[in-house]
């Protein structure tokens, strides 16, 4: 027997354990349970090739190719489906090209068996490997495409391995057959297909990709269990076996029962020996958690805040689990305002929980010393509501997938002690006891920073409240001077119509001129109503008539009609698309509104003449927070506007125009918000002004950046950023700022 059938025994029965190790873990989910499809689809053929080797039936060679056939449309569906899921975003894809294709490969085979072998012609088994091997490098394919289009950076680094690994464990086994056709090379592939599905089952297993360190010590953990059983039976086996076959089988048997009874412990010491000696660096963390405490100082904003918090803690590689809980505005709870990893309850009712809360107002919990402390109060009957409130604790603490969890402590004071603003709950389900005193501390640090962002946002929506009553102020004030300026044209023009002794006058030129005067300020003073209207009932127009939107057509279509105004007859402009814009969710006619008022703004910013840019982009990140939007960007060579005039934007009634109302760009921005999108302006006084709309893109699988496609443009700017065009410092102003029209 050769090496390559005892390698195919080895790979078929490692696999099925494989396989089978996942369907035991979780037979309800549907990604768990297709990946066991795909391995015991592998295993099989594998066992198929073994038995083929060893016997040499044709028979036995022609059922091989059956299960080699069923191996891309399991692939497939199982990358596809593990793709889907929610925290890498794919799309939802059967693979129906490939079941026409494995149709086609069972016909062949069904008419091997009946009318001629074709299965041992060298131009069948050439076509036939083609399709195999092609569905898996599918696989990768698909893998690669989803790399590109994810935007956070874990997920993206967690694909990539996934790719690369199953590029390399694809092409190795291909090279297995080299030696078919008298080419020597090594069996290697068997070997790496092993890795590489024990590699997905362990990710299937864990949230947190398995970064470099980790799988050293996962194959660190396997390799010394492996060694360790085969010690056990080899030394059962040639001690006390003495060559008798009976007590071989009993020796087996024993073996087995210490294998079983010594397994579990060894594999719990190992792994929290080996974890804890690759993760003791824990510079990153705190590197990362520093740098995000240095970035709040200037956060207002809870969401953003809440964003970076949660993104540092992904990217350090030390938390596989972490959540951020938010007190409610009635104080009855609190919500979850962001989490990653094994998803914690939504909400913690202040009630129910309000023992666990007590006890972290005092300070923070440690899950392995609340259950250090309940274990050393023993059964003594003195300390039984106390132990009770501890393992009520220690139920709260595992229920919100933590092993530390810090109170975000106000500067208030209740009867309870320090007001509490919400909850940091982190973990490693790695190690036991994975985070030391300085980690710990970091942990601390990091939630005190927090209580101070919401307790500056809270004085900062009290401010804000404030502008909106003077903003208010400010619209009353506009309102009524635009509707007192055509009223005043109205009864001035109709006293010159009613002669001094209370009659009409005769008709006349002038008399025509005065009602033409009131014909012109109605119509005037119909549009402020009317505009004024819009603006209040944009609100509630939210996502009627929404479809999918093709954002490029939009800009094409207005482009047409900015050529025909009056405003763009002195003006260049100039278009570039970007071709793999995803599309987005929304109505086409209101986008279209706020693209052109955006455009005949930036005209009428340039009365000399001058140019306008019109581009369309892919971004990832903008004031919303990371993820993929399509971005609309109106850039023109106009005068700018000021600074302090940039704050005011969405006042509406606010306007530098002599005859504008004010209320165009306050609709625009009202459009955009009810589409789950932003615009952001940029502007230097005598160079020209930017603005950006930003929309969430749908999720399309075939978004892939490349530069043939669309020039290398910069990620979203914060405000004060340097332009990354002008290389002007310019102020940004996001949502409810806006140019004045």
């Amino acid at each position: 027997m050769n090496v390559q059938a005892v390698s195919a025994l080895l790979a078929a029965l490692l696999i099925l354990a494989i396989g089978a190790s996942v369907l035991l873990k979780n037979r309800t989910d549907r990604t768990y349970t297709s990946f066991a499809a795909f391995a015991f689809t592998v295993s099989a053929w594998q066992l198929c090739t073994f038995v083929a080797m060893a016997t040499g039936t044709p028979l036995v060679r022609w059922l091989a190719l059956w299960p080699a056939a069923t191996i891309p449309p399991t692939a497939i569906a199982f990358f596809r489906g593990f793709l889907a899921q929610p925290s890498i975003g794919g799309p939802h894809r059967p693979p129906r090209v490939t079941l026409a294709w494995t149709i086609l490969a069972y016909l062949g085979l069904i008419y091997s068996a009946v009318v001629h072998p074709i299965h041992d012609e060298l131009w069948f088994q050439i076509p036939f490997g083609a399709y195999v091997f092609g569905g898996l490098y599918r696989c990768v394919y698909d893998m690669y495409i989803q790399y590109r289009a994810t935007a956070k950076r874990v997920e993206r680094t967690r694909v990539r391995y996934l790719a690369l690994g199953g590029f390399v464990a694809i092409t190795l086994a291909l090279t297995d057959f080299l030696p078919r056709f008298g080419v020597e090379w090594p069996t290697s592939g068997n070997v790496l297909s092993i890795l590489y599905l024990y590699f997905i089952s362990q990710t299937l297993f864990r949230y947190r990709l398995i970064d470099i360190n980790e799988l050293v010590g996962k194959m660190a953990v396997l390799g010394t269990l492996v060694a360790l059983l085969w010690a056990v039976y080899g030394l059962l086996l040639s001690w006390v076996g003495g060559g008798q076959e009976g007590l071989q089988l009993l020796n087996a048997l024993v073996a087995s029962f210490v294998i079983l009874i010594l397994f579990e412990p060894v594999r719990n010491w190992l792994e929290n020996g080996i974890n804890r000696w690759l993760i003791r660096t824990r510079a990153e963390l705190r590197g990362r958690l520093d740098a995000v405490r240095r970035e709040l100082v200037g956060v207002v904003d809870i969401a953003d805040m809440v964003a970076r918090i949660i993104t540092a803690l992904e990217e350090s590689r030390r938390v596989t689990d972490a959540a951020i809980y938010l007190l409610d505005a009635d104080g009855a709870g609190f919500d979850r305002a962001g989490a990653f990893g094994q998803l914690p309850p939504d909400r913690l009712d202040a009630t129910v929980a309000k023992g666990f809360l007590d006890r972290v107002r005092v300070g923070h919990l440690d899950l392995e010393l609340l259950r250090r402390e309940h274990d050393e109060l023993g059964a003594d009957p003195a300390y039984a509501e106390r132990r009770q409130a501890i393992a009520a604790a220690i139920t709260q603490t595992e229920e919100l997938r933590a092993a530390l969890v810090f109170p975000l402590l106000g500067t208030a004071e209740t009867e309870q002690g320090p007001w509490l603003l919400g909850l940091l709950a982190v973990r490693d389900d790695r190690a036991a006891g994975a985070f030391d005193l300085d980690d710990i501390d970091t942990f601390r640090q990091l939630a005190s920073q927090a209580a101070r962002v919401i307790e500056s946002n809270q004085a900062y929506e009290g401010v804000k409240e404030r502008d909106r009553l003077a903003a208010l102020g400010e619209m009353a004030a506009g309102l009524a001077h635009e509707i007192r300026n055509p009223l005043g044209a109205i009864k001035g023009a109709a006293q010159l119509l009613v002669g001094p002794d209370g009659k009409a006058t005769e008709p006349g030129p002038e008399t025509a001129e005065f009602l033409g005067i009131i014909v012109e300020e109605v119509n005037r003073l119909n549009n402020v109503v009317t505009r004024f209207l819009d603006y209040a009932r944009a609100d509630k127009t939210e996502a009627q008539g929404a479809t999918k939107v093709d954002v490029n057509a939009v800009v094409k279509k207005t482009v047409q009609l900015l050529h025909q105004s009056h405003e763009a007859r002195n003006i260049d402009i100039a278009v570039r698309l970007d071709e793999l814009l995803p599309p987005v969710n929304g109505d086409p006619e209101a986008l279209v509104q706020v693209f052109l008022n955006l455009g005949l703004n930036a005209c009428q910013a340039m009365p000399e003449g001058g140019t306008l840019e019109i581009l369309t982009t892919r971004r990832r990140r903008s004031r919303l927070g990371y993820g993929q939007f399509a971005e609309v960007r109106f850039r023109d060579t106009g005068h700018g506007i000021a600074r302090d005039k940039l704050k005011k934007l969405f006042i509406p009634f606010f306007t530098t125009k002599s005859r504008g109302t004010g209320l165009g760009l306050a609709i625009s921005q009202r459009i955009i918000s009810q589409h789950g999108g932003t615009i952001e302006v940029r502007s230097t006084v005598g160079q020209g002004s930017t603005f950006s709309v930003f929309l969430p893109a749908l999720p399309v699988a075939t978004v892939i950046a490349t530069p043939a496609a669309m020039p290398a443009l910069a990620e979203g700017e914060a405000e004060g950023e340097r332009d990354p065009d002008t290389g002007d410092v310019t102020a940004l102003v996001a949502g409810a700022d806006q140019r004045a029209s």
